[in-house]
């Protein structure tokens, strides 16, 4: 296939990811629910103020009127009802993205055919027949639809429109090349929107999927991918005026290991750790302080509870064996229970626990 039908064949049947089509549909709900909601108030109140003016249905005339009326102001209470349900109940458009369009859809070619109703009864009133003008150019303008159907959809009721009035009723009043033009441009103008609208979706995600990575990797340690000091900064405001456990832990002999087994070795023994750790605490509450020390940080005032999963992570850790490793791991703790009414009182509490650590380790060491 040339290049130039190639091109042509992916601006007519694009595929976005399934991210940006959601958030299409999205878009189109949201747009649906509130154009419905202002466009059904203002028929509305229009609808009532008419039969007032007309003191009731009086002719034919008025009955006419209010029927176009009031059609109008059912399929705007329809749209803003079904699309409130829908932006009520997110899922609903991520987990049923097919119902989805076929809701939107729908309720555009149901639009349009009021609009034709309307433009053919002031056609034949011989009144321009700009309500279904307007309609084609909120659509193009505000929803975005896929091009095949928008090209579809729009070329379709244009003509539809033009031989209902040019050779049902009245003939020979419509230019049929000014108005088959403003259906071609109808459609480019739909095309091109749905192109600009799918293309900022795509590069917005792009970015904040790659500000959330560069986040990531501003956060977390490399090798442990724990959280790093840049993160326990950051959940500082978290700790204070609230009862948290303070620990600190260390790889007992870390440097042993590296200085028999090498570097390599050592980085192994540490992500070993993480991941241990892992097992019994949240994620959010780990971070690697530094060297082969970890800190976590624990809601409650319970150390007694704290110190007993601290004694499982010893035992997991100490059953662990690497291959290339014969000298026995174990790891060391100090815990402390605090209330910090600011920053400097938490990091008073880090130094503590640190303390507390050291006088374990010495313990153990005379133990040993």
């Amino acid at each position: 296939m040339p290049k130039a039908l190639q091109h042509i064949k992916r601006y007519i049947n694009p595929k976005p990811d399934n991210e940006t089509k959601r958030e299409v549909y999205t878009n189109n709900i949201r747009t649906i629910h509130y154009v419905s909601l202002l466009v059904g108030a203002v028929q509305l109140i229009s609808l009532v103020v008419f039969i007032i003016a007309n003191k009731g249905f009086s002719d034919a005339a008025v009955t006419h009127a209010v029927a176009r009326v009031g059609s109008s102001v059912v399929l705007c209470g329809f749209g803003y009802l079904l699309s409130g349900r829908m932006m009520n109940n997110p899922d609903v458009i991520r987990d049923h993205t097919r119902a989805v369009r076929a809701f939107v859809n729908t309720f555009i070619i149901l639009l349009l055919v009021w609009s034709m109703f309307v433009s053919v009864n002031s056609y034949l009133h011989y009144q321009q027949i700009l309500t279904f003008y307007t309609v084609e150019l909120l659509t193009v303008l505000f929803v975005k639809l896929h091009p095949i159907f928008t090209t579809a959809v729009i070329l379709t009721s244009y003509t539809a429109n033009y031989l209902i009035l040019n050779f049902v009723f009245i003939p020979g009043l419509i230019n049929p090349y000014n108005y088959f033009m403003m259906a071609l441009l109808s459609a480019v103008g739909g095309i091109l929107n749905y192109h600009l609208t799918i293309n900022y979706i795509s590069e917005k995600n792009k970015a904040t999927v790659l500000n959330r990575s560069l986040e990531s990797i501003a956060s977390h340690d490399s090798t442990t991918r724990l959280q790093n000091r840049y993160a326990l900064n950051r959940r500082v405001p978290d700790c204070v005026n609230r009862d948290i456990c303070v620990t600190m832990g260390d790889i007992d002999h870390f440097k042993t290991v590296n200085d028999t087994y090498g570097h390599n070795a050592g980085d192994d023994v540490l992500r070993i750790f993480a991941d241990i750790l892992l097992q019994y605490f949240p994620p959010e509450s780990v971070f690697r302080y530094g060297g082969d020390e970890f800190l976590i940080l624990t809601d409650g005032s319970d150390e007694a509870a704290v110190r007993e999963t601290l004694k499982k992570v010893n035992e997991t850790f100490s059953s662990v064996r690497i291959s290339n490793i014969t000298i026995g791991l174990s790891c060391s703790f100090g815990c402390i229970a605090a209330r910090p009414r600011n920053s400097s009182e938490l990091f008073a509490a880090l130094a503590q626990a640190d303390g507390a650590l050291y006088e374990e380790k010495k313990k153990n060491n005379r133990c040993r």
